[in-house]
C-alpha cells in the first residue's frame, strides 16, 4: 500500500484571509448587540446532538461572567524555533531550519445585561530562514456573541472560528503551524442561531431554534458544507418536581458543495425523568429517528429509546448516563464532572452518526478549559487563556484528531481528564479513545486521499494519554514537563502508528523590563514509529519566545 500526504495548501491569499477574519469579527459585534439570559430545560433523556452548541445566557459557564462594558487587550509574541526536521520527513530526508513567528493578536470583550461578545484573533506570521517557499501567514479566530433582541423572548447566538489542524491521520502530525508538512489545513466555521424562548410560568418552558452554519477548508478535495438545523422543545417546569417530562424534535439538513450529496438527520423523542430523591433521578426516552443518506451498513431509520439516570449529590458533582437502541445498534452516553478546591475531574462518552463538518469546532472535554477554571475560577476564560497557554508552553497536546473526510461515520468518543493545582505544583492527566466507522461509500474520499488509501479511513481508532507537570520555582518562574503517547489504528488494514512527544520548558515573567512581558525557552522531542514503510520520523526542536500584552 502506498501512503500519501494530503496536499493542504501552505500558501493562500493573505489579504482574503485577513478580510474574512475582520469581517467575521465585525459581523459578530454588529449583529449581536444584546445579551441573552434565558435558560433551556435540559433534554435529560437524550444524548447531545452532534453539532456545535453555542454558549448562551445562563447556559454559559459561570466563569464567563465579568464586569460590564467593553475591553480591548492587544498582545504580541515573538517566537524563534530551530528544528532539525522541520518537515517531519523520514531519516535521510530531514531538513533543519530556523522559523521566526511574529504573532500580533487582540482580545475584544463586551458584556452588558442583554449582550455578551468575546472575540479573540491572532495573526500567525511564519518566516523560514532556509525553506523560504513555506513562509506564510495563518489566521486564528475564536469569536462568539449572544444577544437578547426582544426581552425574555427572542435571542440570537453567533460563532466564527478560523483554525488549523492536521488534515489526515496517516500524514506527518504537527502540533502547531511551525512544521511545514503539507498535512496542515485551514478550517473556517461560521454559525448564526436565532431562537425563541418562553416560560409558561412554572408549568413548562419552550424553545424554537434555527441554526445555519458553514464549514470551509482550503483543502479543495474536502467538500465545504452548509447545515440548516431546526430544533423544538417543550419541557416541564418547576411545578413538576417529582415526575418531569419533555418533548423534543430536531432536524438537520447538510448540503455538500460541488456535489449532489444531501444528508438529512431527523429525530423526535419524548422524555421522562422520575426523581427518586432530590438528587437522583431515573430517565427514559422513546421516539423515532428518520435519516436520509446513502449507507453501506443497512437501514438508516428506526425507533429509538434510552434508559438511564441523573445524579447530582452536590453542586460540585454531577453524573448523567444512559443506554439504549438506535438504528446502528446499542448506544451509550455518559457525562461526569467533579470539582474540589484544588482539582477538576471530567469524564465523557458520546457516540453518534456525524460528519467532519459537524465535528469541526465541537470538541470533547476541554482540558485546558478545566485548568483555566481551576487556576482562575472567577475570571473570563478568554482573558486568562494566553496566560494559561504560556504556563503550559504551547498548550496541552493530544486530543483525538478530527481528520478530514467527506464520509458520514459512527463516532464513539471517550475522554477523561483531571487537573490538580497546589501551592507550587500543577498536574494535568488526560486520556482519550475515539473510533470512527464509515457509513458512506469509499468513493466520496477518492479525491481527498487517493484510491489506494481509501481503506485506511473505513474504520479507525485513536487512543492516547497525556501528562503535564508544572512546578512554580518562584512567583515569576515556572518549570514545565509534558509528555504524550498516542496510537493510531487503521482497522481495515494492518497499519499501526505510535506517537511520542516530550517537552521541557522554563517560563518567566520579565517584570523588570515590562510589567506584562513574559519569556519562555522550550526543548521538544517528537517521533512516530509505524509498521508502514517510510512513515517513521524524528524531530528535535528548541524554541525561545517573548510575549507581551498591552
Amino acid at each position: 500500500m502506498v501512503a500519501i500526504t494530503m496536499k493542504a495548501p501552505e500558501n493562500k491569499n493573505r489579504h482574503i484571509a485577513l478580510f474574512s477574519a475582520v469581517y467575521s469579527a465585525a459581523t459578530a459585534m454588529l449583529l449581536l448587540p444584546f445579551y441573552s439570559y434565558g435558560q433551556v430545560q435540559p433534554q435529560f433523556g437524550l444524548s447531545p446532538l452532534a453539532q456545535p452548541q453555542l454558549m448562551q445566557g445562563r447556559d454559559a459557564p459561570p466563569e464567563a461572567a465579568g464586569p460590564g462594558g467593553w475591553r480591548i487587550l492587544p498582545r504580541f509574541s515573538l517566537r524563534e524555533t530551530f528544528s532539525d526536521n522541520v518537515r517531519l520527513r523520514p531519516e535521510g530526508e530531514a531538513r533543519s531550519d530556523l522559523v521566526t513567528q511574529i504573532n500580533p493578536g487582540i482580545l475584544l470583550t463586551g458584556r452588558a445585561r442583554r449582550y455578551d461578545v468575546n472575540i479573540d484573533y491572532t495573526m500567525n506570521n511564519l518566516i523560514y530562514a532556509e525553506l523560504s517557499d513555506f513562509t506564510r501567514t495563518r489566521h486564528q479566530l475564536n469569536a462568539r456573541a449572544t444577544a437578547e433582541l426582544v426581552e425574555n423572548l427572542f435571542f440570537v447566538d453567533g460563532r466564527a472560528m478560523m483554525f488549523q489542524q492536521n488534515a489526515s491521520m496517516f500524514g506527518p502530525q504537527g502540533i502547531d503551524n511551525v512544521n511545514a508538512t503539507g498535512n496542515r489545513a485551514d478550517i473556517k466555521v461560521y454559525t448564526v442561531s436565532p431562537y425563541l424562548r418562553h416560560r409558561f410560568q412554572d408549568f413548562a418552558s419552550t424553545e424554537l431554534r434555527y441554526t445555519h452554519s458553514i464549514v470551509e477548508s482550503d483543502t479543495i478535495a474536502l467538500r465545504n458544507s452548509q447545515r440548516d438545523s431546526f430544533q423544538a422543545g417543550l419541557n416541564s417546569g418547576e411545578s413538576f418536581r417529582t415526575l418531569q417530562w419533555g418533548f423534543n424534535y430536531s432536524n438537520q439538513m447538510i448540503h455538500f458543495d460541488r456535489s449532489d450529496r444531501n444528508v438529512e438527520l431527523e429525530r423526535s423523542a419524548a422524555n421522562l425523568r422520575y426523581m427518586v430523591t432530590p438528587q437522583f433521578g431515573l430517565t427514559a426516552t422513546g421516539g423515532y429517528e428518520r435519516n436520509s443518506f446513502i449507507s453501506i451498513r443497512g437501514g438508516t431509520s428506526s425507533p429509538t429509546w434510552t434508559v438511564g439516570f441523573t445524579w447530582e449529590p452536590s453542586p460540585r458533582t454531577s453524573i448523567i448516563a444512559n443506554a439504549g437502541k438506535r438504528f446502528f445498534g446499542d448506544t451509550y452516553f455518559a457525562l461526569a464532572r467533579h470539582r474540589t478546591r484544588l482539582t477538576a475531574w471530567d469524564v465523557s462518552y458520546v457516540e453518534d452518526i456525524t460528519t467532519f463538518n459537524q465535528q469541526a469546532g465541537f470538541g470533547g472535554i476541554n482540558t485546558a478549559g478545566s485548568l483555566n477554571q481551576l487556576l482562575n475560577p472567577n475570571i473570563n476564560p478568554g482573558n486568562i487563556q494566553p496566560n494559561t497557554q504560556f504556563l503550559l508552553g504551547q498548550g496541552i497536546p493530544g486530543d483525538a484528531l478530527n481528520f478530514l473526510t467527506n464520509r458520514l461515520f459512527l463516532q464513539k468518543r471517550l475522554q477523561a481528564s483531571v487537573a490538580m493545582n497546589g501551592a507550587s505544583n500543577t498536574v494535568v492527566l488526560s486520556i482519550f479513545n475515539m473510533s470512527r466507522q464509515a457509513y458512506s461509500p469509499d468513493d466520496v474520499d477518492t479525491e481527498l486521499v487517493g484510491g489506494e488509501n481509501l481503506a485506511l479511513l473505513r474504520h479507525t481508532r485513536q487512543a492516547g494519554a497525556n501528562a503535564l507537570w508544572s512546578y512554580r520555582i518562584s512567583n515569576l518562574t515556572r518549570a514545565n514537563l509534558s509528555g504524550q503517547y498516542a496510537k493510531f489504528y487503521f482497522l481495515s488494514t494492518d497499519r499501526v502508528d505510535d506517537f511520542r512527544i516530550i517537552r521541557l520548558s522554563l517560563t518567566r515573567q520579565l517584570r523588570q523590563a515590562q510589567p506584562n512581558l513574559q519569556g519562555m525557552v522550550e526543548l521538544r522531542h517528537k517521533e512516530r514509529d509505524s509498521n508502514q514503510a517510510g512513515a517513521d520520523y524524528r524531530e528535535n526542536a528548541i524554541t525561545a519566545s517573548v510575549n507581551m500584552s498591552f
